[in-house]
């Protein structure tokens, strides 16, 4: 599954779940808006979580583990974490 692909998966699972969600697509990103923000913003019931979808193998730049570490509710989700995504979103 490329990274791609997962994050729609992840994007349609949220919705379904009723998650408000904000995506910003990577050419904005790269245009100076936030580099290495997580790619999704997920919000329901007052609670928010930031998810960072990487293909397997895919590596973490030093910005996105910047955010990693100033966020409280980071996820870091390949495609073999699915079932967490299921859990996280629930």
């Amino acid at each position: 599954m490329t990274e791609n692909e997962l994050k729609h998966a992840i994007l349609r699972h949220a919705r379904l779940m009723g998650w408000a969600v904000y995506h910003v697509p990577q050419r904005t990103m790269l245009n100076g808006g936030g580099k290495g923000y997580p790619d999704l913003t997920l919000a329901r019931d007052k609670e928010v979580v930031w998810i960072e979808v990487k293909a397997d193998g895919g590596m973490q730049t030093s910005e996105q583990r910047f955010w990693e570490l100033a966020l409280p509710a980071y996820h870091l989700i390949r495609p073999r974490d699915w079932p967490r995504v299921v859990e996280l979103l629930a």
